[in-house]
Formats: structure tokens, C-alpha cells, sequence
């Protein structure tokens, strides 16, 4: 039977039960009919907390650690372009498992190595494939996007091909099958995140970027500022990109 588009709910593990709830609870005290006339799609799940009043000050103040001044979208993405991978901190954190780009790690796709050298600096297991992430209007020439999975793949919920002439040139991102599990991004809602995409893709034809979730193995995303600070401070990421400042370990 035809699937005319499939939704894979952000949350999808147990923190996805607060919705169940929600929703369970509308639909008992509204009926069917009210409850199915008031849906409306999910834009994004930026729904934490932000720190962006205090991201800045932390890292700014710490003996350890150096500001760069400048533009931060072309600081980071010229680090990235010298095989540096850095923390996107940005807004309000995500809703769920999947880092969509408020606490996300970014790195060059075209370099397969560096899923040996992050996994190791983060402590994750060799097997654990890196995704990409994409601006809305390069999606469908690098990967299989369709009315069926485009939804889908703007919470990075969902594999799918990546087409045959990008795979050698971002194989940091393809499983061996030849398939990602990208993040279509629409940089009106991360303009921080989507800018330094735009920049590293107009500076080296490649129009996608490695996103992996800021954290080491078995630890929650990086959410607070003082635990942004920490990883920095551990060597775990080169740099951190904030909307005011880029900060690298002293």
C-alpha cells in the first residue's frame, strides 16, 4: 500500500510520553472532531531552555579559554574548512534526542577519518555513523528526498539515499549501504547553525556539514553553559561558535 508521507515524532523515546499525555488529554476533554480540527504541523523543536544571556559570559571568563574576535559564522566555518570540529551553542536547546543544530558538533563530511578521531575524542563507540545536515534548498540533489520523507527529515528522524555523485565527496556522513539520516534545515529558524553552512558551502562546493549531538557517549547533550564550558576545557570539540563570539581552549 502506497505511503503518501510518514512523521517520526522528534521525541521518540520515553521523553515523547509528555506528548502522548498531552495529547491524550486534549483529545479526552475536546472530542475527535475538535481535537483533529486543531492539529497543526510541528515547525521545530527548540523548546528548552536558552542561555544565550549567559552563554558568552561563562566562556568569556574563564582563565582557559580564548575569545576570537570577529564574525563568528566566518570564524567557525574557516576552522571547520582546517578539519577543526566545533560546538554550535545557539537559542533554545532541542526537544528530544536528535542535536538539529542549538547543541550540535560540526565537522567537514569530505574527510571519513574524522568519525574515528570524534568518536574517540567523545568517547563513542566505533560504529556510531555521523549525520548531516543540509539548507532546504540543496536537499533533493544530494539526497532521496520525496513528499514522503521531506517532513521527516527536518528532525533527522529517518534515512534515506544519498545519490551517487555526492557519496565520495561527504563520506564522512554515508552509512555503507549508501544511505545518511539527514537534517533539512531552514536557516530562517537557526541562522547561526544554517550561515555557517551557506559559507562553507559556497567556499567548497560541498553543501552539507557533519551534525552530531554535543556530548560524550552515555552523557546527556550538552545543555547548560558551565557544561559547554567543561567540554570545551576537556578537549572535546576545538572551538565553540556562539552568536556573538567563537571560543577555543587557551
Amino acid at each position: 500500500m502506497p505511503i503518501d508521507e510518514i512523521f517520526i515524532l522528534p521525541p521518540m523515546g520515553d521523553d515523547g510520553l509528555s506528548v502522548g499525555a498531552g495529547l491524550a488529554a486534549l483529545l479526552a476533554r475536546d472530542g475527535l472532531a475538535s481535537w483533529l480540527a486543531k492539529r497543526r504541523r510541528l515547525d521545530n523543536v527548540y523548546l528548552g531552555q536558552n542561555y544565550d544571556d549567559r552563554i558568552d559570559a561563562c566562556l568569556a571568563q574563564t582563565p582557559a579559554v580564548r575569545k576570537h574576535d570577529g564574525s563568528p559564522i566566518e570564524i567557525a566555518t574557516d576552522m571547520v574548512r582546517q578539519g577543526k570540529a566545533g560546538a554550535v551553542y545557539t537559542g533554545r536547546m532541542e526537544f528530544g534526542p536528535r542535536a538539529l543544530g542549538a547543541r550540535s558538533i560540526i565537522a567537514s563530511p569530505s574527510d571519513a577519518t574524522i568519525n574515528d578521531t570524534l568518536n574517540k575524542r567523545l568517547e563513542r563507540s566505533e560504529f556510531m555513523p555521523f549525520a548531516p545536515y543540509v539548507l532546504e534548498e540543496d536537499a533533493e540533489r544530494v539526497f532521496e528526498i520525496t513528499p514522503v520523507n521531506r517532513y521527516a527529515a527536518h528532525f533527522m528522524t529517518i534515512t534515506c539515499g544519498v545519490r551517487p555523485e555526492w557519496r565520495e565527496r561527504i563520506p564522512a556522513v554515508v552509512h555503507v549501504d549508501g544511505t545518511a539520516r539527514p537534517q533539512i534545515l531552514r536557516e530562517s529558524e537557526n541562522p547561526l547553525f544554517g550561515g555557517i553552512l551557506r559559507r562553507f558551502r559556497d567556499a567548497t562546493g560541498l553543501p552539507v556539514l557533519i551534525n552530531t549531538s554535543f556530548n560524550v557517549h552515555e552523557e546527556p547533550i550538552v545543555n547548560r553553559p558551565q557544561e559547554c564550558r567543561k567540554a570545551l576545557v576537556d578537549g572535546r570539540v576545538d572551538f565553540v561558535v556562539t552568536n556573538r563570539a567563537v571560543y577555543t581552549k587557551d
